[in-house]
């Protein structure tokens, strides 16, 4: 097939089609704005429910343009860590919190005073979303990195920074709908040519906000 032919059957095929990622259910259910969430001092686990022996937070998120998340006991407000978080759900018992702007996830935990946030590694973020690739930050080499799928088959991929940038307010430029994870992306199914991702902070291409291109090819394609 000739570069001519394979990009208009790309255009054809990718034409008026939306994917969406599927998450996993204890990922969709996360705790929304004004839901209740129940800490064990005793188990260390969380849970949606009301114990003796359990100290209960109402989620609130704040007004300001970052969308971070409170939680409120006894009119007293507690953030979510030291970075804060903007997601959160619950999983095996234990308070997940994700930050769209650092894009890390952490493990969240009550000891009496504050909430303390410990940031998940790698390896914990993939049992978490087995079905996704992770692409770390630190894998682009001048804000560029080329990844591969299987020829005919959709994919999915999820940004995760392991350095010291932020991406505060950064987002995927032409891509429809709202991801509850903000670094996570998929490709099209039937992508013949290389299809192109980029994440930016509003199209900027400044030097203090660049851009991160991402290229997605089929294994062995061009």
């Amino acid at each position: 097939m000739n570069k001519k032919l394979a990009l208009i059957f790309a255009l054809l095929l990718s034409a008026n089609i939306t994917f969406a990622y599927e998450y996993p259910s204890y990922v969709q259910d996360g705790i929304k704005n004004e839901d209740t969430v129940c800490y064990s001092s005793a188990a260390q686990k969380w849970s949606r429910t009301q114990e003796e022996d359990n100290v209960c937070f109402t989620k609130y998120t704040t007004s300001g343009t970052g969308g971070y998340s409170e939680f409120e006991m006894n009119q007293k407000v507690y953030e979510t860590g030291k970075e804060g978080t903007t997601y959160e759900f619950l999983h095996n018992g234990d308070l997940i919190g994700y930050n769209a702007h650092q894009l890390r996830f952490y493990k969240l935990n009550f000891d009496g005073e504050k909430i303390n946030a410990d940031t998940l590694t790698e390896t914990q973020v993939r049992e978490l979303f087995p079905d996704i690739e992770v692409v770390k930050i630190s894998q682009f080499k001048n804000n560029k990195i080329t990844l591969f799928k299987p020829w005919f088959r959709q994919k999915s991929f999820m940004l995760l920074n392991d350095t010291n940038t932020d991406f505060y307010k950064y987002q995927f430029e032409k891509m429809s709908g709202y991801e509850l994870i903000r670094g996570l992306f998929e490709t099209c199914k039937y992508q013949v040519l290389p299809e192109v991702f980029v994440f930016s902070h509003f199209g900027s291409k400044s030097k203090m906000t660049p851009p991160l291109k991402i290229t997605v090819k089929n294994k062995n394609g061009n």
